[in-house]
């Protein structure tokens, strides 16, 4: 099984995934990924063959007790995969201020990890920190998401910065600065 919660829009043949990307898709069992990052709507999808999803359908608690989704959710989504396949310069665009994001933050000193994707994450490793970067940072005009336990272990405590093809180099390096204050400020980088 693979979640695309972060491939789908950014990765692979007009942002196809992971999957498309390494050229596995057809060695997944299942495929399952959110509407709500890159297709701007609520929701979520889980792809197989047709018996496995059949005793998905019958056996798993969440499924049988959960909601449809809206029809304007779904038409949200079904859009967005349309100006996917219509207009694959956002990937392309997406990607050239990724990297100028990437790169922004490994100069500045900010320590981002293994990372090669425009969901950055800039380690803080204090919950309570965490929480005030992302206040502080708010305050700045950049929008950041905590990321603290249980979804990480207490010692890699970060933020998320997250970037859309809309995103320009000024605004990245406007941001990059801005946190930068904030996180020298709070002595967690020099």
């Amino acid at each position: 099984m693979v979640d695309e919660a972060h491939g789908i829009g950014v990765f692979g043949d007009h942002g196809r995934g992971v999957c498309d990307y390494f050229g596995l898709t057809d060695e997944v069992d299942l495929i399952m990924g959110t509407f709500s990052k890159s297709l701007a709507s609520i929701g979520g999808f889980i792809a197989s063959d047709k018996d496995t999803i059949n005793f998905l359908r019958h056996t798993c608690r969440t499924y049988i007790f959960s909601a449809s989704n809206t029809p304007a959710a779904t038409a949200a989504a079904l859009e967005a995969l349309h100006i996917l396949q219509k207009e694959p310069e956002r990937i392309e665009k997406l990607w050239s201020v990724t990297k100028y994001a990437l790169k922004r933050f490994s100069e500045e000193g900010f320590e981002i990890g293994e990372t090669e994707s425009p969901i950055i994450p800039l380690y803080v490793r204090d919950a309570q920190k965490t929480f005030l970067v992302t206040a502080l940072a708010f305050n700045a005009g950049v929008f950041i998401n905590p990321v603290i336990p249980p979804a990480c272990a207490p010692q890699d405590t970060l933020v998320r910065y997250a970037l859309m093809a809309t995103h320009t180099e000024e605004q990245v390096e406007r941001s990059v600065q801005a946190l930068k204050k904030i996180f020298v400020e709070q002595g967690i980088i020099k």
